[in-house]
């Protein structure tokens, strides 16, 4: 875990012990709709946090084509090389200039080729670029139409945090998660530093120029904790909490640092323990009964003289 994150689990924690536990009978409860469920131990792959950018797929559809054009161009000038070397030992049917002539042209068409694969190779990464082109192909389509989007993900920690990405987690806009194919890792940077993951997903609500949050999953041991379900988390003055039932009416406010994260639920460590009930559905009604002003915290009108 990053110092940063580290940090931030300290005094998340400093806030969730400060925040007295809501007290509801069994009838508010009720009348709340709220559930309960009991935490379980968990583990995840190894993650890292990560920006991710929506990509237009314009550049790449441009660069593919361009590929396509100049091993169209490399092909037929490579079989005009052939065809006249055979009509020229065919009774000299065709000179040695135009020989010439069209080896040079193949020698063109070969370099325009090879710059066009270099230039897909370094901007989009060896993945993309050793593609087979029929997939690749199909690959773009789908980008084009709308059907699925490619995402730059960059990871807020040492860019080596992950030696191999092995899959993706996109928190999306309103507190939803969806999962991200990852394509490979896109060249390095000028700086020598890792670029970051070109991930592959649904297009669903994204649109190229949206800017997410993401969670980078890789190789190595898993992480252990506890498992929070995503219905457990709710969102107040900027963080996350969930609330833990320390008895049959009290519910203890907790922030959450999550050390991993999964469409099912966030990988947490302590103060949250396997074992614990948490609240499942109606945590937002807890935020509500917390948010609202105390009886006394209104100023007292002044006694009439």
């Amino acid at each position: 875990m990053s110092p940063y994150l580290r940090l931030a689990g300290v005094v998340l924690a400093v806030l969730s012990a400060a925040c007295a536990a809501t007290e509801l009978d069994t009838a508010a409860q009720a009348r709340l709709g709220l559930r309960l469920a009991t935490l379980a131990d968990g583990r995840m792959p190894p993650a890292t946090r990560a920006i991710a950018d929506v990509l237009d797929p314009t550049p790449l559809a441009h660069a593919a084509d361009a590929v396509r054009v100049a091993q169209a161009d490399a092909s037929a000038s490579d079989a005009e090389v052939a065809r006249t070397r055979t009509l020229l030992a065919a009774q000299g049917n065709a000179s040695r200039k135009a020989l010439e002539a069209a080896q040079v042209q193949a020698a063109a068409a070969r370099a325009k080729l090879r710059e066009a694969r270099v230039a897909l190779r370094s901007r989009w990464g060896d993945d993309l670029a050793d593609m087979d082109p029929g997939k690749r192909d199909t690959l773009i389509d789908a980008l084009i139409a709308g059907r699925q989007v490619l995402l730059k993900a960059e990871p807020l920690g040492r860019p080596d945090a992950l030696q191999r990405a092995q899959g993706a987690v996109l928190h999306l806009p309103h507190g939803q998660d969806a999962t991200a194919k990852v394509l490979g890792r896109l060249p390095r940077s000028r700086s020598g530093l890792a670029a970051g993951w070109l991930l592959l997903a649904p297009a669903g609500p994204l649109v190229p120029g949206m800017v997410l949050t993401a969670q980078l999953q890789g190789e190595g041991p898993p992480q252990h904790g506890v498992l929070l379900p995503r219905s457990a988390i709710v969102r107040w003055n900027g963080l996350a909490w969930a609330y833990v039932a320390t008895d049959a009416t009290h519910f203890e406010r907790r922030a959450v640092v999550p050390r991993a994260m999964a469409p099912a639920g966030w990988l947490v460590g302590p103060p949250f323990r396997a074992g614990e009930r948490v609240v499942v559905q109606g945590a937002e009604a807890l935020v509500a009964v917390d948010a609202a002003p105390s009886p006394g915290s209104a100023a007292e009108p002044a006694d009439d003289d």
